[in-house]
């Protein structure tokens, strides 16, 4: 971006992967991409196609493999611009979906592990984008691959980190700890690859120490630079989560981020502690955000101490925004189905009953796996309000986990249309 605006970045004029060896695949895959976009239905509306995440920073996570040459770890994310009155919206996002479709499920893209992310987006909504994570990386890094730069307007951001919400970097964590819960039942169940399982972890510790960057004032908009200032704030607060805990989240999110650069590779092995350590650190950060958006240094007690907080913290404004995305399309109330809407109505919104319900698998995963014990109330509980029935115990968690990551991914479709 130059001068407050998009400039025209064709793939290749810019770097793609931490490793240059896959400079070309990269440039080829993009130009491809941007064949399908520029002939599916909904090509008549599209002002342009911002390559945004890990790739458009450079940072594109792609190692060697002995069969077919390359894997893909880091998703390619793009934000498709697109103007309104010429296309329906329906049409937009049937397109992207196809778009999607055509490019993930080609064989030698399979493969390889290449998954594309189209998200489409108003020309006016870019100017509507509040102040986040997200917006800030954009406007930082966003690459224009193709499309008009005078019709895209680029958001109104501050140059710094300041204006991200603590809010917003508390919502990266609960996202995180939902994908983590999936990623985890995989493992649990050895149908995961390890490599992918272990990048997974590898963009958990990332997410984790970028969450807690924002609430210590060091956030930076590019993993190269957001490392030794994450580095150094935890190091001199380590009365935040304890001088012992503290040292570990270091050693892992410096590990973590030589994966994410290719500096050193992922070793193959047994998962199962860096999972417990995960959530072991996951709560303690969980509990001390919340805690610093409300005032308190007050652990969370028991389970359902988990929603009580969730709901304390989500604004007025922001419980209106969920409920009325959800009944904006009668459809979505019989996608979410009533036992989960009266649960959420119980807990304040949709957003607090998912996040919530999230956190109490990853938190207490024993428990729930277990039969008896204190995870009796938590498994009744969440099993009635997400309409899930198993006599297995450990089929019980595979299925809340499931449904969970279900309703996320839905409420998500509903924040983004």
């Amino acid at each position: 971006m130059t001068d407050g605006a998009f400039s025209l970045s064709p793939p290749g004029s810019f770097r793609l992967s931490a490793d240059p060896a896959f400079q070309d695949e990269v440039r080829g895959e993009l130009e491809r991409l941007l064949a399908r976009v520029r002939n599916c239905a909904a090509a008549p509306s599209v002002a342009g196609v911002l390559l945004t995440g890990s790739f458009a920073r450079g940072e594109g996570t792609i190692i060697p493999h002995p069969r077919t040459n390359s894997r893909w770890l880091s998703d390619v994310e793009c934000l498709v611009v697109v103007k309104g009155g010429i296309v329906s919206r329906r049409e937009i996002r049937r397109s992207m979906r196809q778009v999607e479709l055509d490019t993930n499920s080609d064989s030698a893209n399979a493969e390889r592990g290449i998954k594309v992310e189209l998200r489409a987006i108003l020309t006016q909504g870019m100017t509507r984008l509040r102040p986040a994570i997200f917006t800030r990386e954009l406007c930082e890094h966003a690459k224009l691959l193709w499309g008009d730069p005078a019709a895209i307007p680029v958001p109104r951001v501050a140059p710094s980190g300041d204006a991200i919400p603590k809010y917003d970097a508390f919502r990266l964590l609960n996202n995180r700890i939902i994908e983590q819960i999936a990623v985890r039942s995989e493992y649990a169940d050895r149908v995961s690859d390890n490599t992918a399982t272990a990048y997974s972890l590898a963009k958990f510790w990332i997410d984790l120490g970028t969450s807690l960057s924002v609430f210590l004032g060091c956030y930076q908009p590019a993993y190269r630079s957001r490392r030794k200032p994450v580095e150094e704030a935890l190091g001199a607060h380590k009365e935040i989560l304890g001088a012992e805990m503290s040292s570990r989240l270091i050693s892992r999110f410096r590990n973590a981020m030589a994966q994410k650069l290719g500096q050193t590779g992922f070793a193959p092995g047994d998962l199962a502690c860096e999972f417990s350590e995960a959530v072991e650190i996951a709560r303690a950060t969980w509990d001390w955000e919340s805690g610093q958006l409300l005032g308190t240094n007050t652990a969370v007690g028991d389970w359902r101490g988990i929603f009580v907080r969730l709901s304390s913290i989500e604004t007025a404004a922001q419980r209106l925004r969920d409920w009325a995305r959800v009944f904006r399309r009668p459809s979505r109330l019989r996608q979410l189905g009533s036992r989960a809407m009266f649960a959420a109505a119980r807990v304040g919104s949709l957003a607090t009953l998912i996040y919530g319900t999230g956190c109490v698998i990853d938190f207490f995963w024993d428990e729930i796996g277990s039969d008896g014990g204190r995870g009796t109330d938590m498994v009744a509980g969440l099993c009635r309000a997400l309409a899930v029935e198993a006599q297995d115990a450990s089929e019980r968690r595979r299925l809340l986990t499931r449904a969970t990551l279900g309703a996320w991914e839905r409420h998500l479709r509903f924040a983004a249309a």
